[in-house]
């Protein structure tokens, strides 16, 4: 059971959830894929050179490990109360936002975040602001449903 489903309160359901998008592991992938080919080559060598090779298939695999950390230790979620952000996998770190404290969502884009579908996003609060997350697959869904249910919680209140 992920994070964000532990912490739901009662009454409190999920409607919306993503992560960092893939491209956050396009660096780790291709460094870690250069380490592991120079790695492979020298496994093979003589003398103590394949002594290097496995460090280096050891540090390709770290490298791409971290690249995973980065992606998959990332979860935001938009829950019918408020908005969730969960950071780290042993560590865990959160931040959450009520709905109805939230003043704007400000999503920024590159060309790169726009052709491939990831951005920035910063939720402001009534006490302050959020710092931006980078990365955010699909930051104008996510914006949409931060906005519907902000709608959907003002239209069920009396005036």
């Amino acid at each position: 059971m992920r994070y964000v489903e532990k912490s739901l309160t009662e009454g409190e359901r999920i409607v919306y959830t993503t992560r960092r998008h893939w491209v956050v592991l396009i660096g780790p992938s291709a460094g870690a894929g250069l380490l592991a080919l120079g790695g492979i080559a020298l496994v093979f060598e003589k003398d103590f050179l394949w002594i290097g090779g496995v460090i280096l298939l050891v540090v390709a695999a770290g490298i791409f490990l971290s690249g995973l950390l980065r992606r998959y230790g990332f979860e935001f979620a938009v829950t019918n109360k408020r908005v969730i952000y969960r950071k780290g996998i042993v560590s865990v770190a959160t931040d959450e936002l009520f709905l109805d404290k939230i003043e704007s969502v400000l999503v920024t884009q590159g060309l790169l975040g726009r052709w491939w579908g990831y951005g920035s996003v910063s939720v402001r609060g009534t006490g302050g602001s959020w710092e931006p997350f980078s990365y955010v697959a699909d930051p104008l869904l996510l914006r949409r449903r931060i906005q519907e249910q902000i709608e959907r919680r003002s239209s069920a209140v009396p005036a």
